[in-house]
């Protein structure tokens, strides 16, 4: 008789541990899914961001025709992690705008000193200056387009 009662207690242990084991993991699966909504979240909120971002720098160029160098500065430390957010489509293309932006900085600036005398030079600089102004300038339009992929982008940012 004690043999079978040490069974019958062993297999009642041996219930009782796989219910609580069962119950752990349910309640870490629970845990997980939740930070993972979160993480979700998150991860949309700051693409939403840098979208933002990328709008504002496009549209202050449609506005005023320059860009500071604090402006593309801050506008680079923003989007540095695109290519962690978006696909590296994405990236390449904000990385663009910004090298495009540096371009039309530099040459706004060459232009605007006093060191660039009338010639050849200095309408190489004013046709490439032209280039970037209109490049970056249309890309306001083509925005929308580019980001389709994202489309939590539209919904929040409208």
């Amino acid at each position: 008789m004690d043999i079978v009662n040490m069974l019958l207690f062993l297999n009642i242990f041996q219930t009782i541990l796989l219910v609580l084991i069962s119950v752990g993991i349910a309640y870490l699966v629970y845990r997980s899914s939740r930070h993972s909504r979160g993480t979700r979240k998150s991860l949309n909120s700051r693409r939403r961001e840098v979208y933002g971002d990328v709008v504002r720098l496009l549209t202050m160029l449609g506005q005023t025709g320059e860009i500071r160098k604090e402006e593309l500065l801050d506008f680079r430390f923003r989007t540095l992690d695109a290519a962690l957010l978006f696909d590296a489509e994405i990236a390449a293309y904000i990385d663009e705008i910004y090298s495009r932006g540096v371009k039309l900085m530099s040459t706004h600036e060459l232009l605007n000193g006093t060191s660039l005398p009338v010639g050849e030079e200095r309408d190489r600089i004013t046709v490439e200056n032209a280039k970037q102004t209109i490049w970056l300038a249309d890309q306001l339009a083509k925005i929308g387009k580019k980001f389709e992929r994202y489309p939590d982008l539209k919904q929040e940012m409208s």
